[in-house]
């Protein structure tokens, strides 16, 4: 029995909560910037496409004189 006792390492405890720390604050890091690229990516650059693509042939007269037409402005008279 004390064969066996001998074999096995004691633990290391000493300093084991600051390292479990440093490594998920490692590992945390990784993952916002791995997060925060990915939306930037797939989220933002296209919607930013898509509102430059609409503004480009968008006509805010024609628009106007659209719903003036179809009387949804009840502020403007013919």
């Amino acid at each position: 029995m004390s064969e066996v006792a001998a074999k096995i390492p004691k633990p290391v405890l000493r300093g084991l909560h600051n390292a479990s720390i440093k490594r998920n604050l490692i590992v945390s890091g990784v993952l916002c910037t791995i997060s925060v690229i990915a939306v930037k990516l797939l989220y933002v650059d296209p919607k930013k496409q898509a509102y430059a693509d609409f503004y480009k042939t968008y006509d805010a007269n024609k628009s106007f004189e659209r719903m003036k037409a179809a009387g949804l402005l009840q502020s403007v008279k013919d």
